[in-house]
């Protein structure tokens, strides 16, 4: 959800519509809440050794109801279960089209039944956890046809899948939707509509690639950028990271609005500025331009990012000053701030955050590049 990342449609550009967010407005953050300061307490991967522990490329991180850590590696196409400890139980899936196989797994969560979702590029695949081993279950194909990329895997308030990806809209353009699959294979759809003020922060140029037209999508760096989470039991959230004004979506199909204080995020540092240059000098070779597609913003957006906890509690990451050693989140259940969460900035929460009251897990990197799966555990400050 959070990152300048570039798309480069053969057919073109996930483009979006934008409309103003409608709601009532929710009283303004109260500073006297609990905080919960986070530590690593665990860390799994390793340069060399066993290559139950070696990762190429971790795409989620969750945790099931016993504990256990379930690392998705999507550089070898598998999902590995850990116990509570970090010590390595079994592993299952593989490259493949086959039905026990994934083609880049990203994304992990588990229905009301207890079952484990494996997202993938085309489809879900449905697993029973045993003590020693996954069984498989069914598969689910994806009505969006393998687009959208990450996004959590959650069910509504009727045990509905919820798959989110882009879909074409009447004039053959993308736009980003929830749907909500039925039995039998149907689905209702609802469009999300990014915020105007999201759409400043990003262009597209037309372009050849490959001998293939297409366009360019283009973000400009530390701009603004369109946010949406999704949470357990059909709640969702979408806002546009340059103003702390959330619009939050009950289950019902009510609309809420959350109001954080006002103001910009912490200024560029020097090494930021430089990485913004050389991200616009790079569009400009790409997208053949000649002269930058956007001018580097003194200040970062406010917001980090959006998501939901397994509880369904919406964090709100706040953008931290490069080199800070702890990032922090405003905690919601419906539109109170009921907690301040704080963990190290080290950790990488990554595209489809897993949460709890107690744990966030992630990933973290260490100067050799080497990655890992690591657990936050939270304890409240005095």
């Amino acid at each position: 959800m959070t990152g300048d990342s570039i798309r480069i449609g053969i057919w073109g550009a996930v483009l979006f519509s934008t409309a103003a967010c409608a709601g009532g407005d929710a009283p303004a953050p109260e500073a006297d809440v609990p905080t919960f300061e986070g530590t690593v307490d665990l860390e799994i991967g390793e340069l060399e050794g066993e290559d139950a522990y070696l990762f190429s490329r971790i795409a989620s991180v969750a945790a099931d109801p016993l504990g256990r850590i379930l690392v998705a590696d999507r550089g070898v196409s598998e999902v590995r279960v850990f116990d509570p400890g970090g010590l390595f139980l079994f592993r299952f899936g593989g490259e493949g089209d086959g039905p026990e196989e994934f083609r880049n797994p990203c994304c992990l969560g588990f229905s009301p039944e207890g079952e484990l979702w494996v997202r993938q590029e085309a489809r879900y695949t449905a697993f029973e956890l045993g003590d020693a081993a996954a069984i498989y279950l069914r598969v689910q194909r994806r009505l969006f046809g393998g687009q959208g990329g990450a996004a959590p895997v959650t069910f509504d308030a009727a045990g509905r899948l919820v798959d989110i990806g882009s879909l074409p809209d009447s004039d053959g353009r993308f736009a980003y939707g929830r749907l909500h699959v039925n039995a039998d294979g149907s689905a209702d759809t609802v469009v999300l509509r990014e915020p105007e003020a999201a759409a400043q922060g990003h262009r597209t140029v037309a372009i050849e690639f490959n001998g293939f037209r297409g366009e360019l999508y283009l973000y400009q760096p530390f701009g603004p950028l369109w946010q949406h989470a999704h949470g357990p039991g059909g709640a969702w959230a979408s806002a546009a990271s340059s103003t702390y004004a959330v619009e939050l979506h009950g289950a019902d199909g009510s609309a809420m609005q959350i109001t954080g204080a006002p103001g910009a995020g912490p200024p560029l540092s020097p090494e930021e500025q430089e990485d913004a240059r050389g991200r616009l000098e790079r569009d400009m070779e790409r997208g053949n331009l000649d002269e930058p597609a956007f001018e580097i913003p003194e200040t970062k957006a406010p917001l980090a990012d959006l998501f939901f906890d397994q509880a369904g509690r919406l964090w709100i990451e706040k953008s931290a000053p490069d080199g800070e050693g702890m990032v922090e989140a405003d905690v919601y259940e419906g539109t109170t701030l009921v907690a301040r969460y704080r963990w190290p900035s080290r950790v990488n929460p990554g595209s489809v955050p897993w949460a709890t009251e107690t744990a966030l897990y992630g990933t973290t990197t260490d100067e050799l590049g080497v990655e890992r799966a690591a657990r936050v555990r939270f304890d409240r400050s005095p």
